[in-house]
């Protein structure tokens, strides 16, 4: 008997929420459920905590367009989308929800690559392909931005990428550089996605 539902929802986080750091996220998801009236599966043990998992983590700044997060329901409403999107912070909304079925592989396992798109005042590309190496899958640019698509996003953040750019003064910091987070799942067929 199924006492719970894993939902996965796909959101993005744009404006003032793409400053909202990955420690914090929880709890907005968490508190948003509250507000829509729904209920969340709780951990187990000592400290129970809702159960949620989240891609890997995105620095704060970072725009993100199509991430998931699982979530763990007693019960799912016909109208989850429009509830949830209600309840969540300006700057957040969820496009898809969907159920995933008990035996599908966790989201750390899901998220093998992400595609960002960057911009930056000076020619950023070879100090990409110089920082991150065989962990390209691609590197093309597409309208004044760099497209590129990285294996690992966990092992290989794009942090990792701004950091190192200040510290050889390509950039003096976070303000001269755009970053997106399109998507983020398996490399499949020349994109990444999560399968629905």
């Amino acid at each position: 008997m199924i006492d719970f539902f894993r939902t996965r929802l796909i959101y993005s986080k744009r404006g003032g929420a793409c400053f909202v750091p990955h420690i914090a996220l929880a709890q907005i998801f968490s508190r948003s459920v509250l507000r829509a009236g729904l209920e969340l599966v709780m951990t187990q043990g000592f400290s129970p905590r809702a159960k949620i998992s989240f891609a890997p983590e995105l620095p704060a700044g970072v725009v993100a367009l199509n991430e998931p997060v699982d979530m763990f329901f007693p019960f799912v409403p016909e109208n989850f989308i429009e509830v949830m999107n209600n309840s969540l912070p300006e700057g957040f909304n969820i496009s898809r929800a969907f159920i995933v079925p008990d035996d599908a592989p966790s989201l750390g396992k899901m998220c093998k690559a992400a595609q960002y798109f960057i911009k930056s005042a000076i020619n950023i590309e070879s100090h990409i392909q110089n920082f991150y190496g065989e962990n390209i899958i691609s590197l093309a640019n597409n309208n004044d931005w760099l497209e590129l698509i990285l294996r690992e996003p966990a092992q290989n953040p794009i942090g990792g990428l701004v950091k190192n750019l200040i510290r050889e003064n390509f950039i003096s910091g976070w303000q001269n550089i755009n970053i997106v987070r399109a998507s983020i799942g398996l490399y499949q067929n020349g994109s990444v996605s999560l399968s629905a």
